[in-house]
């Protein structure tokens, strides 16, 4: 069986890269979009212009942890739960140490060390990694004032099934905050599944419609923003990405 991606070396590099990776590690000479630097860290400030409790927070597709940490500095206790156990324990590793040195790639094969640390304002104390599946969430759980899905959907064998459930583990106008570009490809998900991205009978189907189809019996719309992103390949190519941000609270 071919190991999954988010499985390898190389994975967890990017993912380090991509949610602690400084401006001058990112951007080549300095020329890029500024603004789709700290992706993970804007997610998880997402809350912010919302009154809600902030006990309990979950970072559900976790990946690396950054989302986790930036909601460290507001909730009591966050859980950052991932289906990658390369990723999670990376997640752990620079949450325990407050840093880590990576290796990434400058050209073909060629490599460099660079030093990746956590905000000054993280609170990895309150944090608990741990390994899981967004689409078998154990009821133990209990309930959350924040549930963040950042860049998830796209990525699940039936991301209906999990978006139907969400609202078991959202607590009493907890706040669900979903982020996605939209990628749906089939070695994630089978198009049978796709939430968005194909016609039926004639007329175009996009994802953001069948959000609110699925999540309207449960939860009201608040507000949806642009968010772009930069995932960096090597020293010359960056993958640039505009995440389609959407949030809402539990009726």
């Amino acid at each position: 069986m071919q190991k999954s991606f988010y499985e390898s070396d190389k994975a967890v590099s990017e993912y380090l890269l991509f949610h602690y990776g400084s401006e001058s590690e990112l951007l080549f000479e300095n020329m890029g979009p500024r603004d789709a630097l700290d992706f993970a860290r804007r997610c998880g400030m997402l809350h912010q212009n919302f009154s809600l409790k902030r006990k309990r927070a979950l970072d559900l597709g976790c990946a690396v942890g950054a989302a986790s940490q930036a909601l460290s500095e507001s909730f009591d206790a966050v859980v950052g739960i991932d289906f990658s156990h390369a990723l999670i324990d990376a997640a752990k590793r620079i949450s325990e140490n407050r840093e880590a040195t990576i290796e990434i790639a400058t050209e073909g094969e060629l490599r460099r060390q660079v030093a990746v640390s956590l905000p000054v304002a993280a609170q990895p104390e309150r944090i608990h990694f741990t390994q899981g599946d967004a689409m078998n969430l154990s009821p133990d759980l209990g309930t959350f004032d924040f549930i963040l899905m950042a860049n998830l959907i796209d990525r699940l064998p039936d991301p209906r099934r999990c978006l139907q459930n969400i609202h078991s583990f959202a607590a009493d106008r907890g706040i669900l905050a979903i982020t996605s570009p939209y990628t749906w490809l089939e070695e994630y998900t089978p198009k049978s599944k796709w939430l968005g991205g194909f016609e039926k009978n004639g007329k175009p189907v996009r994802t953001a419609d069948q959000l609110h189809e699925i999540l309207a019996p449960q939860f009201e719309p608040l507000e949806s923003q642009n968010m772009p992103f930069l995932i960096r390949e090597h020293d010359r190519k960056n993958q640039y990405s505009i995440a389609h941000a959407t949030l809402w609270r539990k009726c």
